[in-house]
């Protein structure tokens, strides 16, 4: 029961992060025609943002036992970030091969928790299909550089939108799990 009430104590981080994701993805349809360093930028934030909220969750769940495949997740994020932000000139001309790269181990990473978690979370298939968009977006990326250049920004923002719903929707649910999970214990 211990990974449940990890999990349920979650919710508020998984929303957050669905939040951001979402946030990111609403900027980048609205305002397409930014520049790719903008966009290295947004992206560097966003996966720094994503990142840290993930070590932040890992470590706060240290008690009950945290997710390997949470924290590489998160440490990827942090990486990704901080290569966009602290080498903006080194991101831009790689950008598509580095938001690639970062999609697909994302993306395998949270498949593979919820693989791990299937029978202590509810609802798993949340999460892993957060993965498979991710990966599969992440792989399409990789396999057709040119043509994501020209779309960068439709896939970034198509990817961040569809992952941070499926966050928000696992978020709500792990929410309603803490609530039931109190309420079973009479708070």
């Amino acid at each position: 029961m211990a990974m449940r009430e990890f999990f349920t104590a979650m919710w508020r981080t998984i929303l957050l992060r669905g939040l951001a994701s979402l946030a990111f993805g609403i900027v980048a349809f609205v305002y397409p025609q930014v520049t790719l360093a903008v966009v290295v930028t947004l992206f560097g934030i966003y996966a720094l943002a994503d990142g840290l909220l993930g070590l932040w969750g890992a470590f706060r769940g240290k008690e009950e036992g945290s997710s390997m495949t949470g924290l590489l997740t998160a440490i990827a994020g942090v990486v990704a970030g901080l290569v966009c932000l602290l080498a903006p000139d080194f991101a831009t001309r790689y950008v598509v091969l580095l938001i690639g790269l970062w999609n697909i181990a994302a993306g395998l990473l949270q498949l593979i928790g919820a693989l791990v978690l299937w029978k202590d979370i509810e609802q798993p298939g949340y999460l892993a299909v957060a993965g498979v968009i991710g990966a599969a977006l992440g792989g399409l990326i990789m396999f057709y550089p040119t043509a994501a250049a020209v779309s960068v920004i439709w896939v970034i923002a198509g990817t961040a939108v569809l992952v941070g719903l499926v966050l928000l929707a696992f978020g709500w649910k792990l929410r309603a799990a803490a609530q039931e999970l109190l309420k079973a214990r009479g708070v």
